[in-house]
Order: structure tokens, then sequence, then C-alpha cells
């Protein structure tokens, strides 16, 4: 089983095939428990609580595999693939639409202000205007849906399991860091579309300058020559030093100013004119074009990249498998039970880690070596536990009464403890109800209301726990 650095690697197939599992109401059994213990856990990287999280994941979503090429992950990026190809081809038409009405008409005079806005400026303009209203928020959940919806739609249709389309439906892909992954992968699909565009101005254009007579004149006000020269000088910036002659000058521009004699347009022809404008507009294309599309559609990859290198599963579902799958059992602890644990009492109950010891070794294969009481009104005994938290120990365990949760206090508790001890130190929250005076299994409502909030500190070395006294 590969669970090394690399295993820890997600793609977009392996988030859509961990999402469809989870979808399907799975959870670990006795056997799957302990074929992870036997042979997961040990082979896990260590220390970092996330990483572990992470590899381990992936490891289980490669045993519960049965099929990798039929996988719904791959199912769907086939669905991807196809959307793209469509929209590549559908804005390459209508590139070479746009071409054939810019060059074919008009006498196959191309009024080079004309041809420059309407295949870079106004393209990069709506481009603009996307950018900015996704940026001021104006971008909502329902557009990454349907985008979703459609690809999946398209996977349905490229054959397959239908119940395996129906669980891409079903799969929550959109939740906790997911999110920014597929948008990240739709924005690539609307790049592919913007390069289909470019590359279809770039084989249109050319095509048309093998097959008409193409003439290039320009027409505005006198005051606006020198702007026209200005803007010709900074497009052509990229390439001129390397192909001058794919810059006009200014006497070309100049000279192929159309002017009207007795009402009738103008246009100069002959290949001092035509040449260097058909080679400047054929490399604005390709510069302007063809490889900010390409840098995009890179930049979108990238993102996509690091939004999966982001995810960290701290949703409850993901916390909840991981619960499963590790049985209470902290990642970040040592196989056996060798590390030392502070034990807090919150709240003053008088619960000590003595009460609890064979529980904390079989359950979190940790020794209670320390006990102090946090959140009490005794300024000596939070002194003493800041002390203790002050000597870096391994594992902290909060035991706290089922019915006891004030989340305000608990969130400012944990806050205290990550800020005191930083990121990494395993904090188990040991939730007990009293039964004869006895430390006793909380009950199920008070759990799950305990598990909640813990779920929703999104921390990967925080865990809840159910005091079990047979353990």
């Amino acid at each position: 089983m590969k669970t090394e650095a690399h295993a820890g690697r997600w793609t977009l197939a392996d988030l859509i095939d961990f999402e469809v599992e989870l979808a399907r109401g799975v959870a670990p059994d006795p056997h799957e428990r302990m074929v992870f213990a036997r042979d997961v856990r040990p082979r896990l990287p260590g220390g970092d609580e996330r990483a572990r999280r992470r590899a381990g994941l992936r490891a289980w979503l490669e045993r519960r595999r049965a099929d990798a090429a039929l996988a719904p992950g791959a199912l769907w990026l086939r669905g991807l693939r196809l959307a793209r190809l469509l929209l590549f081809g559908l804005m390459a038409v209508s590139a070479f639409a746009l071409i054939g009405g810019l060059v074919a008409g008009n006498a196959q005079a191309v009024h080079v202000i004309v041809f420059a806005g309407a295949t870079l400026v106004l393209p990069w303009l709506v481009f603009v205007a996307v950018l900015v209203a996704r940026l001021a928020g104006r971008r909502t959940g329902a557009g990454l849906e349907a985008g979703v919806g459609a690809v999946t739609a398209l996977a349905g249709r490229l054959g397959g399991d239908a119940s395996r389309t129906a669980a891409l439906r079903d799969a929550r892909l959109l939740d906790s860091g997911g999110a920014r992954v597929f948008t990240s992968a739709l924005s690539g699909t609307l790049q592919w579309g913007g390069l289909g565009f470019a590359t279809g101005l770039v084989l249109a254009f050319a095509g048309a300058l093998l097959v008409y007579d193409v003439r290039f004149y320009w027409e505005a006000t006198p005051q606006t020559g020198a702007l026209v020269e200005r803007v010709v000088e900074g497009a052509a910036a990229p390439w001129a030093w390397a192909w001058p002659a794919a810059r006009p000058d200014p006497a070309t521009i100049e000279a192929s100013r159309a002017r009207f004699a007795e009402g009738v347009r103008q246009v100069p022809g002959g290949a001092a004119v035509v040449g260097p404008w058909w080679r400047f507009l054929l490399m604005a294309l390709l510069v302007w074009g063809v490889l900010p599309r390409l840098l995009l559609l890179a930049a979108t990859e990238w993102r996509q990249r690091r939004a999966l290198a982001a995810l960290d599963f701290q949703a409850p579902r993901h916390r909840a498998l991981w619960r499963g799958l590790t049985a209470v059992e902290r990642g970040a602890v040592a196989p056996a039970a060798a590390d030392g644990a502070l034990v807090l009492d919150v709240g003053g109950h008088g619960v000590r880690g003595a009460d609890v010891r064979g529980f904390l070794l079989r359950g979190l294969r940790v020794n209670p070596e320390a006990d102090h009481r946090v959140n009490v009104l005794d300024d000596e005994a939070e002194a003493a536990a800041e002390a203790a938290l002050g000597t870096d120990p391994d594992h902290v365990v909060l035991l706290v009464e089922d019915w006891g949760l004030s989340p305000r206090q608990a969130a400012s508790l944990q806050a205290r403890l990550r800020a005191r001890l930083g990121p990494r130190t395993p904090l188990t929250w040991v939730v007990f109800a009293r039964s004869e005076g006895r430390p006793a299994p909380p009950a199920p409502a008070h759990l799950e209301r305990w598990t909640a909030f813990i779920d929703g500190l999104r921390d990967p070395a925080t865990e809840v726990a159910a005091y079990a006294p047979e353990r």
C-alpha cells in the first residue's frame, strides 16, 4: 500500500472518488480498522497531524477503489475533457466567423483599429469585467454548482454505470475545500474556451492572408495619428527587437491612413504598406491573444494543485471517518503507550487522570503523568496549569462532563492552549458522565454536541473521545 510522502498528494479524481465513497455512507468496520492499524498507521508521516490525515485517508481510498479506470473521478474527468473540447471548438468556430466578417467583407480591406478592437480588446474587456465581478463578491455558489452539474451530466452521457453518475450527483463535492478545487478546474475550462478563440483567430487570419488580397487601413481624426503610432509601438514592444519588420513605422502608419476623394474611401495597397500590418496583427494575435491564455491555463492548473494541497479534511464527515479508522487513537501518538499526557480537569469536577488511567492507556495510548485544573476560580490552580503547559507535554487530555459544554468558554480554552503549545501538540477532549460518583460513558445527545463543537474547530490535532470504562 502506498503511504509514503507522495501518497498524500491528492488529485481531482481522488477527491471525487473520496467524496463519492463518503456519500455512500461507508463506515469502517473492525476488520478495516485492524488493517488500517496494522498496514497503514506505522507508515504514516510523523509529527504533522494534517499530513498524517491526508496520507491515511489517501491510503484508505486506495483500498476502497474497486476499479480505478471506471471510478467516478475518472468518469467526471472524462466529462471535463469533453466540456473543454466542445468549448474550445465552439469558440474556434466563432473566431473563424469573426475573421471572415472582418477580412472577407468590405472588399478585403481591413480596418486595423476595428480588427484589433474586435479580436483583442473586446475579449479582454469581457475577461476583466468577469474578474472584477468575482473579486467584488458577485459570484454565487449557484454558478459553481451549475458548472459541476453540467460536467456531471456530460460524464453520464459518456457511459459507465448509472449508479456512478447518481453517486456523483449525491456527493458533496463543493463542501469544505472542494469548492476551491472545482472553481480552479472550471476556470481552466473557460480558459480553454479563450484559447480556442485566440487560436481560431490566428488560424483564420493566416488562412485569409493566403486566400485573399488583403489590404489594411485606418481612419480617424488628424489628431489621433500620434496616438495610433504610440499604441502600435507599445503593442509591438515584446517582439520588435527580434522582428522589426513586424512593427509598422510612422511612415507606414501614415501611408495606410484612408483618405476620401470625391466621397469615395481610398484604401492604400502595396507590399510596403500591407506587409508590416499583417505581420504586426499576426504577432499581436499570438502575443496578446494566445500567449496570455496559455499563461492563464498554467495559472489555473497551479491554483488547482494548491487547492488540492490545502485540503485539510476537517469537515465533520471527514473527521468522523478518520475517528472511525483510528478508533479514537490520535495519529500523532506513538504506537505504544509511551507518551506522557498532561491531564486538565476542565471546570473543577474532581476527576483526575488516575480515575481514567485505564481508558487513557488502552484507548488513547497515553500515560497520565500530571493533573491540573483549568477554568476554575482559583488563581493558584490556573498558574500551576500554565506552568505545566510550559513544559511542552507530549499530549494534553481535557476531561469534561458531558452536560457542561459552554461553546464560548471551551473555544477560549482551546485558543489559549493552542497559543501556548503550538499547532502540533495533540489535544483530546474526553467527555464523560457521572454514575454513582464515578466516571461513566457520556449521554449520546451530549456527546453529539461535543463532537459537533470539536469538529467545528477544524483543528487536525484536536479530537474528541467518549469515555468508555471497558476500554
